[in-house]
């Protein structure tokens, strides 16, 4: 009995962790915690099965991020904070061994509940920006989160509803849905995410190369860029933040990029974050040296007075961040928790044209787009999301390529 209420709470906690992500404060967070409790206590009570080469990589891609962190911890001596992202992605491994060696899960209704959850959570938070945007009157929709995450986890879920809408018989819902989201990721005119939008439909087109002619790829293309000029004119706050974007690439191509006070400043960050790395490219630089180097980055004029006033020198990028703190182990961490699984979920999709696969490419796609502008895997809500989303679909892909591995109950 006790079995038979874990193995369905799975397909609850998929349809939740979707449903509640942006409409809710932190319950997705909640409903991963018990998935992750439930896991253990089976895992305590029915061992493990043999493990796979397969099952091996992915126990290293959750581990990767966490013990990427140790050196500059032990130089540090005094936080835990680096082990904030990490430390979310670990605790999610118990899920992913649960479905992979003691659940014959049921693909089905595995995505049957993921289309439900990512329907109610697009339509959720279309429902809550329009409130806060044409309601309350806020210049930019945040939810429970900064309009930054709140951008990305709306457009995290709108890849989500497009890519399982494939043969699917809930397409108009999925698409309605996406078109909600994509609504959403907009009104937060978080930039990092809407222009994920166009790289990710390229990049899902080109996954699709076989069935997608260059005739539809370029009426699909010439239809996203009427989209955008009919939204620019039709817009003023559309039109205020494209011209402000404008301008800060203007003036950071002119050389006067402290006076580019968004992009040019990350910019600076990614420079100061640079050095961080030559001087300690083996354990990371410590927070509180970063500072002290970003100060003495600022007195040689290598940076503005701004970055120096930056607590812990955060970089505002995950891939520069994890450069900086983490060092060398940073760039192999990147590697584990982005590539190695951009690259399984790509191979498996178009070796078996499978919806998970195409689902999970996107997915991880957006997240490391996402990645280049922000740090957002030491969020709570975003790291929690990504590792839960990361342990299903590779629980499902090794179920796809192995479906007669015994499993325990």
């Amino acid at each position: 009995m006790f079995y038979n209420l874990k193995n369905n709470s799975l397909y609850i906690s998929m349809l939740l962790v979707l449903s509640l992500l942006l409409i809710t404060n932190n319950f997705s967070v909640g409903v991963i915690a018990i998935t992750i409790i439930l896991s253990l206590i089976s895992i305590f009570k029915n061992g493990v099965t043999k493990l796979n080469s397969f099952d091996k990589l992915i126990i290293c891609i959750f581990f990767s991020y966490f013990l990427g962190a140790i050196p500059v911890a032990i130089a540090d001596g005094s936080t835990l904070r680096y082990f904030q992202g990490g430390a979310r992605l670990l605790l999610c491994l118990p899920i992913y061994l649960f479905i992979r060696n003691h659940t014959e899960i049921s693909i089905s209704k595995a995505i049957k509940a993921m289309q439900i959850g990512s329907i109610i959570g697009s339509t959720g938070a279309f429902l809550f920006a329009v409130y806060q945007y044409f309601i309350l009157g806020m210049p930019r929709v945040d939810g429970y989160l900064f309009s930054i995450n709140y951008g990305y986890l709306a457009c995290s879920l709108m890849f989500i509803n497009v890519s399982l809408s494939y043969k699917s018989n809930m397409k108009l819902l999925l698409y309605f849905a996406a078109t909600a989201a994509l609504i959403s990721t907009v009104l937060t005119f978080t930039r990092g995410a809407i222009l994920a939008i166009p790289l990710l439909l390229c990049f899902a087109a080109i996954l699709n190369f076989k069935y997608i002619s260059l005739k539809k790829f370029l009426l699909l293309l010439i239809s996203f860029v009427l989209i955008s000029i009919t939204v620019y004119y039709t817009s003023s706050a559309v039109q205020q933040r494209t011209d402000f974007t404008i301008n800060e690439v203007s003036y950071i191509i002119n050389g006067h990029v402290a006076e580019s006070s968004s992009t040019g400043a990350r910019l600076q960050l990614w420079v100061a974050a640079s050095y961080a790395f030559k001087n300690a490219p083996i354990t990371g630089l410590p927070y509180s040296e970063r500072e002290k180097l970003n100060q003495q980055l600022f007195e040689n004029d290598v940076v503005s007075d701004w970055v120096a006033t930056v607590a812990r020198g955060h970089a505002h990028s995950q891939y520069f961040e994890m450069l900086a703190s983490n060092g060398i182990w940073g760039i192999i961490s990147i590697i584990f928790i982005f590539f190695i699984p951009l690259y399984i979920f790509t191979k498996h999709y178009l070796n078996n044209d499978s919806i998970i696969g195409f689902t999970a490419a996107l997915f991880v796609a957006g997240f490391m787009i996402y990645g280049l502008t922000e740090v957002p895997l030491q969020a709570n809500l975003i790291g929690s999301y990504y590792g839960f989303m990361l342990a299903v679909f590779f629980a499902i892909v090794h179920q796809e390529r192995y479906p007669n591995v015994e499993k325990k109950s």
